[in-house]
């Protein structure tokens, strides 16, 4: 599952410079918001896709829109 363009276009409007770094998890794995394409299962956290640009309430709309867990890093 990946964000549609208008899901994009909204959070376009919600970014800001300084957010909460966020990782998306489904089942153990990092997703790839964009493309929807998971990490392998066991990755380290540093080759996991991190997003920085999202406050706290946006990073938990995006994890409710993809069915995943959102894992901030603070």
């Amino acid at each position: 599952m990946k964000l549609t363009d208008e899901q994009k276009a909204e959070l376009k409007t919600e970014m800001v410079s300084t957010g909460t770094p966020v990782r998306f998890l489904r089942n153990g794995q990092a997703v790839n918001i964009c493309t929807g394409d998971l990490s392998p299962k066991g990755i380290n956290v540093m080759h996991q896709p991190v997003y920085w640009c999202f406050p706290k309430a946006t990073a938990k709309k995006i994890a409710r829109w993809l069915r995943c867990k959102a894992v901030f890093s603070e």
